[in-house]
C-alpha cells in the first residue's frame, strides 16, 4: 500500500498528465455487472486511480455498505488504486470515525474529503446534523488523525455557492490544505478560462498543491440544465449554441458533446494542467473516446498496484 501511495501522489505531481475515474455505487446486480465491464476498460488506461462516490441518499448504513462494496468491486476487476469518497453531510463525528476505519479496511489508496450537499439537495440551506462537523476542512482533519493516505477535496472554479464571495472560497480551500489535503479536484469545467482563474487563485494564496480539473462529457441523454444546477458551471453560450442546431437529435447531441469535451481537455493539458478527472456516469463509452481522440493514457507505476 505505501507503493501505491506514493504513485498516487508522484503522478498527480509528475511531468505526464495523470487520468483519474469516478464511478457511483449502481443500484442493483445489472447496474454492478455493467459497471464492472466499464470500470475494467477504462483501467487499462493505467489511472493513477479510480474514485467512488459516497451518495447522500439512505442512512449510513446504507450509504457506507454501498460504497465499500463497489470499492471491493473495482479492486477485484481492476488493479488501479481507489480513492473513496466521505461526505461529512448527515452523520456524527463519530460515525464517520467509523466510515473512514471501515474505508481503511477495505484497503482505498486515498480519500476525498466532501462537505456534501445539503439535506433537503442543492441550492438548499445547509444545516449542520447533530453532534457532527460543519466544514470539509475538519472532515479532512478527523482523516488525516487516522491515516497518512493522500486526501483531496473539492475545488470550485466558480466558487462554491455557500462561500458568497471567491476570496472566501480561496481562504476555505486554504483551511482544507492546512488541515492535510493533498490535491483538489474541481467541479465539472465545461471550459478552460474558469480554470485558469482558479489557478491564478491557488497560486496567489500561495498553494502548493495538484489542481485537476473535472470532466463529464455531455452525452445524447445528459440533461444540461441538471448539469448546470448539481455542479454548478454555466454552460458556454458556444456550446449551448452548437447544442441547440442538433434539433435534439440524440446522436448529434453525442457528437457535439464528444469534440467540445476532446478539445477542453487537450487545451487544458497543453496548458499545464497535471491531468484529467473525469465522471464517468459507470460508462466507459465517452471517456475513452476522448482519451482516445486527445491521445490520452495514464502513466501510473504498474509495478506499485
Amino acid at each position: 500500500m505505501g507503493a501505491m501511495t506514493a504513485s498516487l501522489l508522484a503522478t498527480l505531481k509528475g511531468p505526464h498528465p495523470a487520468l483519474s475515474f469516478e464511478f457511483f455505487p449502481p443500484k442493483n446486480a445489472a447496474g454492478s455487472v455493467r459497471l464492472a465491464e466499464h470500470a475494467a476498460t477504462l483501467a487499462n488506461l493505467a489511472p493513477s486511480f479510480l474514485s467512488v462516490t459516497y451518495g447522500a441518499g439512505g442512512g449510513l448504513a446504507q450509504r457506507r455498505e454501498d460504497s465499500i462494496a463497489t470499492t471491493n468491486l473495482l479492486s477485484q476487476v481492476t488493479a488501479s488504486p481507489t480513492v473513496a469518497h466521505l461526505a461529512l453531510s448527515g452523520h456524527t463525528t463519530a460515525e464517520l470515525g467509523e466510515v473512514i476505519d471501515q474505508f481503511l479496511a477495505a484497503e482505498v489508496a486515498g480519500f476525498m474529503a466532501l462537505r456534501g450537499d445539503p439535506p433537503d439537495g442543492p441550492g438548499s440551506r445547509w444545516i449542520k446534523y447533530p453532534r457532527g462537523l460543519t466544514y470539509a476542512n475538519e472532515l479532512v482533519a478527523l482523516i488525516r488523525q487516522r491515516s497518512a493516505l493522500p486526501i483531496g477535496v473539492a475545488a470550485f472554479p466558480f466558487g462554491h455557492p455557500g462561500a458568497g464571495s471567491l476570496a472566501k472560497d480561496t481562504a476555505v480551500l486554504r483551511a482544507k490544505v492546512a488541515a492535510g489535503a493533498e490535491f483538489a479536484i474541481t467541479q465539472v469545467l465545461f471550459e478552460a478560462q474558469p480554470y485558469r482563474q482558479l489557478l491564478d487563485r491557488v497560486a496567489a494564496a500561495g498553494l502548493d498543491l495538484p489542481v485537476v480539473p473535472g470532466i463529464m462529457p455531455i452525452t445524447p441523454r445528459a440533461k444540461v440544465a441538471k448539469l448546470e444546477l448539481f455542479h454548478g458551471a454555466p454552460l458556454p453560450a458556444e456550446l449551448g449554441r452548437r447544442l441547440a442546431l442538433t434539433g435534439g437529435d440524440p446522436e448529434a447531441r453525442g457528437r457535439v458533446g464528444l469534440e467540445w469535451a476532446t478539445q477542453l481537455v487537450s487545451e487544458l493539458l497543453a496548458e499545464g494542467a497535471p491531468g484529467v478527472h473525469f465522471y464517468t456516469l459507470n460508462s466507459s463509452v465517452a471517456t475513452a473516446r476522448i482519451c482516445a481522440e486527445a491521445g490520452l493514457t495514464g502513466h501510473r507505476d504498474q509495478s506499485a498496484a
